[in-house]
Formats: C-alpha cells, structure tokens, sequence
C-alpha cells in the first residue's frame, strides 16, 4: 500500500538529501516501524511551494507487532 507526506521546507531542509531524511523520519514514525520505509516518488509542487512524499507500507509481521508493545 502506499501512502503520501506533505513536506514543507524550510532553512534545515534546504537540500534533497535532508528532504528524503525527514521523509523517511516521518513516515517510520507514522508507521510505528523499527526501519524506514522506501521512498518510492518525492514531488516539488511549485503551486504549494511544498514536496510530496510516496512511501510504501511495510507489513508487520506477527513477530514485529509482539516486539513493539
């Protein structure tokens, strides 16, 4: 499944690389997951002046969900 963030950028992410660390940052935590889920698409979207983030969720396994409570 995938699933999108809004970034919105600022003086700390003025680079891509820091961009797709907040990113990855971001869509762990939302997940509640121990490794960063892939970034499969970022988009600048001039309009909004933001970046658009696709990620893809990670399945837990009945293992993964035992080891996070």
């Amino acid at each position: 499944m995938l699933k999108a963030l809004v970034i919105m950028p600022n003086e700390k992410t003025k680079e891509i690389g820091s961009i797709l660390a907040v990113a990855r940052d971001t869509a762990r935590k939302r997940e509640n997951s121990t490794i960063n889920p892939p970034i499969r698409a970022l988009q600048f979207i001039a309009e909004l002046e933001v970046f658009v983030a696709v990620y893809e969720v990670v399945e837990k396994t009945n293992s993964d969900q035992k080891g996070n409570r």
